[in-house]
């Protein structure tokens, strides 16, 4: 694939993490909020094995003292790698999808038994909810 990763702040709580040319693309954005004691992490576009160790250092990286979101709503494309990121993520932090999932997503979920595995909100506001 085209392109080199960057890195760009966007401002003092945001990095976005982009790779990839206009056909296929996938970026990570990471959001934190303090006020709300959470960290957001987006992850945008075609998810694959390329993007794997990007999306693990943006889930790792993060501030352990803040509840991790993990919003999937604009995830046009997950494969088994994308899986596996979730799986091993639940298992080590409280971790909340932010929904809607898309319906790929969620038939990879729901195919693999996984689904009920995760709590998924419907809002920042559900997700920030002790």
């Amino acid at each position: 694939m085209a392109g080199a990763w960057r890195a760009r702040r966007v401002d003092t709580v945001t990095m976005q993490w982009t790779q990839g040319d206009a056909a296929a693309q996938c970026s990570v954005e990471v959001h934190v909020d303090e006020r709300r004691g959470v960290c957001v992490v987006a992850v945008v576009g075609e998810m694959d094995v390329e993007y794997e160790p990007d999306i693990e250092l943006a889930l790792e990286t993060r501030p352990v003292n803040l509840r991790l979101v993990l919003d999937v709503t604009r995830l046009e494309f997950a494969d088994s790698t994308m899986l596996n990121i979730l799986i091993r993520t639940c298992r080590r932090h409280d971790m909340r999808l932010l929904g809607p999932i898309p319906k790929q997503l969620y038939e990879l979920l729901r195919v693999s038994g996984t689904l009920g595995h995760f709590q998924v909100c419907g809002s920042l506001e559900e997700a920030c909810a002790p």
